[in-house]
């Protein structure tokens, strides 16, 4: 799939989310509930729930069979990453949720013939509410090379490093860009051992 209609998979998700708008707060996660409108989207899409200050992966779209070794639904997310990211990747997920912000993120997944193919991701945040954790609402489309003969992956894309994170005004505004380096995205070093996620937030 071309980066265009990756790009364009992300518009539908975000023109959902903003139909959903009924306030100056963002939408429930209990308001999410695929529709005829999202018929495109609905194969590649991810959710992360927010529970117990730990980011749980919830539905995976049946387009990605054979894309991820095991079904990981239930698991957290932070366990598929290396420790030296989990840190950051905790704060950019409670600043989408402080800011009302989304994420557009580009990663390079390898295939078992050893070439990358490129994919790009939305990310639309949903509130906490009295049946859900706050969700994060991903699309993450096949990549460049998906549709070639050799399109196998040799890894998940969830344990893949981002190659560019930017935060997505969707009408609130965005954090601002000093905020990545006041909360620690930024590394010193890539060996750097992050504190325990779990007693951090607790």
């Amino acid at each position: 799939m071309d980066r265009d209609q990756q790009i364009a998979l992300g518009a539908q998700l975000m023109a959902h989310w903003k139909s959903l708008l009924t306030c100056e707060c963002i939408p429930a996660a209990g308001k999410f509930k695929p529709e005829a409108s999202l018929k495109s989207v609905l194969p590649h899409l991810l959710i992360l729930e927010i529970v117990d200050g730990d980011v749980k992966l919830g539905l995976i779209g049946p387009g990605h069979n054979g894309r991820l070794e095991v079904n990981p639904m239930g698991h957290s997310y932070l366990d598929t990453i290396p420790p030296e990211r989990r840190y950051a990747t905790m704060m950019r997920v409670q600043a989408m949720l402080q800011h009302k912000c989304g994420a557009s993120i580009e990663i390079e997944e390898e295939m078992e013939n050893g070439e990358l193919g490129t994919t790009y991701l939305t990310v639309v945040p949903y509130a906490a509410d009295d049946t859900h954790g706050a969700y994060l609402v991903t699309v993450v489309p096949p990549n460049t090379l998906a549709e070639d003969d050799k399109s196998a992956t040799s890894s998940s894309f969830l344990s893949r490093p981002f190659k560019s994170f930017e935060y997505l005004d969707l009408g609130f505004g965005t954090p601002p860009a000093l905020a990545e380096k006041i909360m620690g995205v930024d590394a010193p070093s890539p060996s750097l051992q992050w504190p325990d996620l779990k007693s951090l937030v607790e």
